[in-house]
């Protein structure tokens, strides 16, 4: 792999890891917090996310989860189920970690997904023939297309279009169908005894240094925050109906576009 990719590669990981980080400290000092649990959880959320991508580097560049022939199954695909489920397992169990999450705006938690861009690697791997279609392809404009739409669509929730919230969570979706689509093409195109896409140009990088990290870092977390955030718009739809939470943080966080009740009533006036 060109040196410059590489190079870009770990960059854009680490800004990933960074912005994700930042974003968690902000909403801290949002959230209802002494500073004693706020120190804590910085430090426990920046020990785990920098730990996470030790590990993805780590697993990458000793060839941990290298793709071959000779192995059964892929390790990449039991590395990603893993984060996923113990990201997810933290999102419901850690009461501060749930509570930050919930300080989150939406359009920060929607349009901190911009690093999706990060897919146009695939595509320029593609172009230099170094990385099967079957997979450059959907993956990377996939990726693109979801990580050049997230700051419009935080931006229509920030303004509480009437649409918004439908918006979003179509846009959530899209987005984790994206992901799934890419790792499903990403197991099929890799060496071993279930590939059946690029038999001629298999894709041998995407479980490599530094490569892996993408699948083992990014993917598990963009699938995390996709969750929160349909999470979050299936909350503030429930708390437009609630008179009694409109004073909360929470309440106050909701979105008025997601306002089921707001909605009708804006159909019947146009009805």
């Amino acid at each position: 792999m060109p040196s410059v990719v590489s190079g870009t590669v770990v960059s854009l990981i680490l800004v990933i890891a960074g912005a994700v980080w930042a974003l968690l400290m902000v909403s801290a000092r949002r959230a209802a917090l002494d500073s004693g649990t706020r120190r804590r959880f910085g430090l426990a959320s920046g020990a785990y996310l920098v730990g996470w991508l030790v590990l993805a580097f780590v697993l990458g560049s000793n060839g941990i989860v290298q793709a071959a022939p000779s192995r059964a199954f892929p390790g990449l695909v039991f590395g990603i189920a893993l984060l996923v489920i113990t990201g997810a397992w933290l999102l419901n169990r850690s009461s501060v970690l749930k509570t930050v999450v919930a300080s989150i705006p939406l359009p920060w938690l929607i349009g901190v997904q911009c690093y999706r861009v990060v897919g146009l690697i695939f595509l320029v791997l593609y172009s230099l023939d170094r990385m099967p279609g079957e997979f450059a392809i959907p993956a990377g404009w996939g990726d693109v297309a979801v990580g050049l739409t997230a700051p419009a669509i935080g931006y229509a929730l920030y303004k509480g279009y009437r649409w918004s919230c439908l918006a979003a969570a179509g846009w959530n979706i899209f987005g984790l169908i994206d992901l799934i689509v890419a790792v499903t093409a990403g197991f099929l195109s890799s060496p071993g005894p279930f590939q059946t896409l690029a038999l001629e140009n298999p894709n041998v990088l995407i479980t490599g240094f530094p490569l892996a990290a993408v699948p083992l870092y990014a993917v598990p977390l963009s699938i995390l925050l996709h969750l929160a955030a349909l999470k979050r718009l299936k909350l503030a739809a429930r708390l437009s109906l609630d008179p009694a939470a409109k004073g909360t943080t929470l309440g106050r966080l909701a979105p008025q576009s997601c306002s089921l009740e707001s909605s009708f009533a804006r159909q019947q006036s146009c009805g």
